[in-house]
C-alpha cells in the first residue's frame, strides 16, 4: 500500500509539474478597474498596473476534454474596487467574464469552441451534483477582449449555501470544457506578479485589495480558486497554475469575474442592468 501511495504522488507531482503550464506568454491588457459600475461582482485575480495596463500570463495548448475552473464563495471580499456581495441576499448569478488572449474562437468556429457549466461545489472547488446550468457550445472573443457570459435565464444558487438555514454564504463553480476540434486554445489568462515584479512595477494597492504573495499561504483568502481539473475531473482538488518561480511568488488565479444579481438592499444606490454591464466591455 505504501509502495503505491509513493508511486501515486510521483506521478501526480509530475502530472502537476506540467498540467496547464505546458505553454505560457506573458501579456499587458488595461483592466477595467476604474469603471464605475453599481452591481455586486467577485473575482480573485490581482491588478498589477505596470504603470497602466496590467500584466497577465495566458495558458495555452490544451487537449480535449480539459477542463479549467474557478470557484466562488459569496460574501468573499472581492479584489477590484467592488463590494463585497452580501452572502444571504446576493444568490443569483446572470453571467461572468473570461479572458482568452489567443482571439481565434470567433475566427475559426469549431476548432477552439468551449461550453461553460457552473456547479455547486465543496470548499475545496470539487463539483457538488449536477450541473446547474450548461451554455452549450461558445467561441470566445479574445485578441484581446473580454468574453461577457450571459446566464440566462439567471440561477438562484440557494442550494450552494454553506449554510443551509438560514442560506448563507453560497460557493459556486465555474467551469469550462475544451470541446473544440483543436484544443490548442482557448489561451486563458491569469494574473501575472513575476513579470510586473521582475519589471520593476509596484504592487497595487489602491482600489483593491493589495497583491499579497507568495499565494496562497500569504493571501487575503484561505485557499486558491482557479485551477486545472483534467478530463471528467480527474483532479480534484483542481490543481493550481503555477507561477514561474512558485516559491517566490507562489500560484495564480484566473481573470474571471462573477457577475451576482441581488434582493433587498444593496449598496448600489441604482440597478444595473445587463445591457449597461455588457457596455462597458465593447
Amino acid at each position: 500500500m505504501m509502495r503505491w501511495l509513493k508511486i501515486y504522488a510521483v506521478a501526480v507531482l509530475v502530472i502537476a509539474s506540467c498540467v496547464y503550464g505546458f505553454e505560457r506568454k506573458a501579456f499587458q491588457l488595461k483592466e477595467d478597474f476604474g469603471a464605475a459600475v453599481d452591481d455586486c461582482f467577485l473575482q480573485y485575480y490581482y491588478f498589477i498596473p505596470c504603470p497602466t495596463s496590467t500584466w497577465f500570463w495566458g495558458f495555452f495548448d490544451g487537449s480535449a476534454g480539459d477542463k479549467v475552473g474557478v470557484f466562488f464563495t459569496i460574501g468573499d471580499a472581492s479584489t477590484g474596487a467592488f463590494a463585497t456581495c452580501k452572502p444571504d441576499t446576493c444568490q443569483t448569478i446572470y453571467g461572468f467574464r473570461v479572458l482568452d488572449f489567443a482571439g481565434y474562437g470567433q475566427q475559426y468556429p469549431g476548432l477552439f469552441t468551449v461550453k461553460f457549466n457552473i456547479y455547486c461545489c465543496d470548499e475545496n472547488g470539487c463539483p457538488i451534483g449536477e450541473p446547474l446550468w450548461d451554455s452549450g457550445p461558445i467561441e470566445t472573443l479574445g485578441a484581446p477582449n473580454w468574453t461577457i457570459v450571459d446566464v440566462s435565464p439567471p440561477i438562484p444558487v440557494t442550494s450552494c449555501s454553506v449554510q443551509p438555514s438560514p442560506p448563507s454564504s453560497p460557493r459556486i463553480l465555474v467551469v469550462s470544457t475544451q470541446i473544440g476540434s483543436d484544443n490548442t486554445y482557448p489561451q486563458w489568462a491569469a494574473d501575472n506578479i513575476s513579470t510586473a515584479i521582475d519589471s520593476s512595477c509596484a504592487m497595487h494597492d489602491v482600489g483593491c485589495l493589495p497583491a499579497l504573495y507568495p499565494r496562497p499561504s500569504s493571501s487575503h483568502y484561505s485557499t486558491m480558486h482557479s485551477g486545472y481539473y483534467g478530463i471528467d475531473f480527474a483532479f480534484c482538488p483542481p490543481v493550481w497554475f503555477p507561477e514561474l518561480d512558485t516559491l517566490t511568488y507562489g500560484y495564480v488565479e484566473l481573470a474571471w469575474r462573477l457577475f451576482v444579481r441581488c434582493e433587498g438592499p444593496q449598496d448600489a444606490t441604482e440597478p444595473t442592468t445587463w445591457g449597461k454591464i455588457k457596455s462597458i466591455y465593447k
